[in-house]
């Protein structure tokens, strides 16, 4: 059973539950009101009747000198009784056990007059009787030397009468607003829940893959904020799975890179060694065999060794820190650098200290260093610049080239696993497409993040930044 269902059931339940027992509470207290009205009146009445049969009876002067009294009783009885009103009946119980004069229903039968005589003054009993309801009161009668009761029994089937009409009215009144009342319950729930109803919809379109779903729901309850933590839900959850296909797309990207790069020179060395084998007289093909399968050794085994230097970088004890000087950095990185590499860089430091690994930082600059030098290939006049600087208590390290830059659309990837921007080139001059991808790894590992500003045809600048660890006096540069 739906939501709204129980909720409209339940509804229903309750205002029947109300409408029924306010109703009959009502009705109930009206007709015993009623009773207690018609029946205090109707003792009045008696107490009048009573008296005045006295009176008629105490009339005949005889009366006590009589033997037979039982028959001058019932005698006055019936003379009463065929004055009286309509709507009574009337029944004498002498104090010999024996009803003298009998005009009640039938169903106060002997043994009940006898009960209700005993009863005593003001005692009352409703006796139904062929549909008809009638009040039996009993009250002794003050008679000398001769105890009677009389018992009177009044037609009060106007009461049940009105009661009836009253709960038939009642009834009516009650189907009228339960009918109403179901239809605004059904409607009101069903408006209450449809907030769920959307939920649950969204929710099942997310789990079919539509993760662009959302409620927006503006009810400005509980309801709302469900709402709200439910589409931030589904906005992380869009994020994860856009995430993880960018992930699984550079995972592909990387593989197939990483493929094209090992298959392309292992083509090549095989094609040559294959013609060395098939020429071992032709020194000069040899020769340039040789020098050929050398050349993309050499490639292949800095392919091989960045790479495991990348993935080292996801050991916990990857960094091995330590207090080093901007300049002790830079003569890292000039002593590292090819001895035929051109342009030099022109350094310069400010004499800071940080605290980075020195092997891995100075690694970062000299990939730095030689992409720079590489993108000053075949332009004249260009330069490389290695330089650092305190900014705001961090030592900016920044290498900086007049080369060919990068263009604009290249930006964002330049630091992506194989990733190279002019392939042919980069193959030419000995890279993999895999420096920059170690460097920015690197600087994350340090805390810091590479950033790369280019523009095309004029140069790139490349900055990382570390905290200062302390301030040296002397200056070297």
């Amino acid at each position: 059973m739906k939501f709204s269902s129980k909720l409209s059931l339940g509804s229903i339940l309750l205002l029947t539950a109300g409408l029924s027992f306010s109703g009959l509470a009502l009705i109930g207290c009206s007709f015993a009101g009623s009773l207690h009205g018609a029946r205090t009146a109707l003792q009045a009445r008696q107490t009048k009747e009573v008296h005045a049969l006295e009176r008629l009876i105490l009339s005949d002067s005889g009366y006590n000198a009589r033997a037979d009294r039982n028959y001058l009783l019932a005698t006055y009885a019936r003379q009463f009784a065929a004055s009286a009103q309509d709507d009574s009946r009337l029944c004498l119980w002498s104090g010999d056990n024996l009803a003298v004069y009998n005009d009640l229903p039938l169903t106060v039968n002997t043994a009940l007059q006898k009960e209700y005589a005993a009863a005593g003054a003001n005692a009352w009993r409703i006796v139904p009787d062929s549909g008809q309801y009638y009040l039996v009161l009993s009250q002794p009668m003050n008679l000398p030397g001769q105890r009677a009761d009389l018992l009177c029994a009044y037609d009060i089937s106007y009461l049940f009468a009105t009661r009836l009409t009253q709960l038939r009215l009642w009834a009516g009144i009650t189907l009228l607003l339960l009918t109403a009342g179901s239809a605004a319950a059904v409607w009101f729930s069903r408006k209450l829940t449809a907030p769920l109803s959307l939920l649950q919809t969204a929710s099942g379109q997310i789990a079919a893959g539509d993760y662009t779903r959302r409620t927006a729901l503006a009810t400005g309850d509980e309801l709302a904020a469900l709402s709200a933590s439910f589409d931030a839900m589904a906005q992380a959850v869009e994020d994860k799975i856009a995430a993880m296909d960018d992930t699984v797309q550079r995972q592909k990207d990387f593989i197939a890179a990483f493929t094209h790069e090992i298959k392309t020179p292992m083509t090549a060395m095989l094609g040559y060694a294959d013609l060395m084998r098939a020429m071992p007289g032709d020194t000069e093909l040899q020769q340039e065999s040789a020098a050929y399968i050398y050349h993309e050794t050499q490639r292949l085994e800095l392919l091989s060794r960045r790479l495991l230097a990348l993935l080292g970088l996801d050991a916990e004890d990857a960094l091995q820190p330590e207090a080093v000087t901007d300049a002790e950095l830079f003569a890292l990185v000039l002593r590292s650098l090819p001895k035929d590499a051109q342009p030099l860089p022109t350094v310069q430091s400010c004499g800071c200290t940080v605290q980075v690994d020195p092997s891995l930082w100075s690694d970062l600059l000299r990939n730095l260093v030689l992409n720079a030098q590489k993108a000053c290939r075949g332009k004249q006049g260009s330069a490389v610049f290695l330089r650092c600087c305190v900014q705001n208590g961090q030592a900016v390290f920044t290498v900086t080239d007049t080369g060919c830059g990068i263009p604009a659309k290249d930006l964002p990837r330049v630091t992506e696993a194989f990733y190279m921007v002019d392939k042919s080139r980069a193959r030419a001059a000995g890279g993999s497409g895999i420096g920059l991808a170690l460097c920015a790894r690197i600087a994350a590992a340090h805390g810091a993040t590479l950033h790369i500003a280019s523009t095309e045809g004029q140069g790139t600048t490349v900055t990382a930044a570390v905290p200062v660890y302390k301030e040296v006096s002397a200056r070297e540069g």
